[in-house]
């Protein structure tokens, strides 16, 4: 990455959604840069383990019908289907983004915090901080492709937090007792017994103390599978937040990539998103 370029398209994050609009507009002959906050990719399904998806594969093409067969044939890669539900592996989520990003030419940079975005004439500023330190990065056009709206939070758009989750993987246990707690959303067991669990939190009266609750409750959730023999296997880096927001598109050179579809899809739609926003990249390159 050259700080001095001016690429064609920024975009943050590099979940399914961001690393599918990268690999598209390369192959327009697009600059691209592709940030990320952690030094992982995949976005909510490998850093909040929302890995429960419902796929039409019928509709998919391109890359992202290129990626999912991908993960579909790795080893382990779906770790449970049932007609149009897959739980995905996060791991091999993670290998499958990588090795496509690698094999194009986009400029990615990991542990990256995006933190102020100011327009001007011919580009976009964007503040970044991260190993590097300090540093501002330019683009012709900015694009928000993760999935709770980080860049566009800084145009001061209004963005609310509706519903969130904490997502794991549960090893097998003695008894069901623990299916009993009260705040499971979802559970699914998988191809090798375990099963993967979503818990649905009550919202804090603050943003600031969201993991701060998630962490509570997922510590009282861990005493009730131990005492039915079980254990959590495997934790999300962050809980899942899902938020409402004033607007998607702030400008013809700053927007979200929900902005560019028709429906409005939920958390359990990334890779069906994925496929129709790929359907729309045309719109504007």
């Amino acid at each position: 990455m050259n700080v001095d370029t001016t690429y064609d398209y920024i975009i943050y994050s590099a979940g399914v959604a961001g690393v599918i609009t990268a690999l598209d507009l390369t192959a327009k002959g697009k600059s691209v840069l592709l940030l990320n906050f952690y030094g992982f990719m995949g976005g909510s399904i490998t850093e909040s383990l929302n890995c429960h998806q419902v796929i039409d594969e019928k509709i998919m093409d391109g890359s992202i019908k290129n990626l999912f067969d991908k993960i579909k044939k790795s080893k382990h890669g779906i770790l449970y289907h049932s007609e149009n539900e897959f739980i995905f592996n996060p791991e091999m989520v993670k290998i499958v983004l990588q090795e496509e990003i690698e094999n194009s030419k986009i400029d990615l940079l990991f542990h990256i915090v995006p933190f102020y975005l100011k327009q001007k004439d011919q580009f976009v500023e964007l503040s970044l901080t991260g190993k590097e330190g300090i540093f501002n990065i330019k683009g012709k056009t900015i694009i928000d492709a993760s999935d709770e709206y980080d860049l566009i939070k800084l145009t001061n758009s209004d963005r609310i937090l509706i519903q969130l989750f904490t997502n794991m993987f549960l090893t097998g246990s003695k008894d069901d007792t623990w299916q009993n707690y009260s705040l499971i959303a979802n559970k699914i067991k998988l191809n090798d017994n375990r099963y993967w669990i979503s818990l649905k939190l009550p919202r804090p009266d603050s943003e600031f103390f969201v993991e701060n609750a998630s962490q509570i409750i997922l510590n009282d959730f861990e005493e009730v599978v131990q005492k039915s023999g079980g254990r959590v296997q495997l934790i999300a880096p962050q809980s899942q937040k899902i938020y409402a927001i004033e607007k998607r598109k702030i400008s013809e050179n700053i927007f979200h990539v929900n902005s560019l579809l028709k429906e409005n899809l939920n958390y359990k739609n990334i890779i069906t998103k994925s496929s129709e926003l790929e359907l729309n990249l045309n719109l504007i390159a």
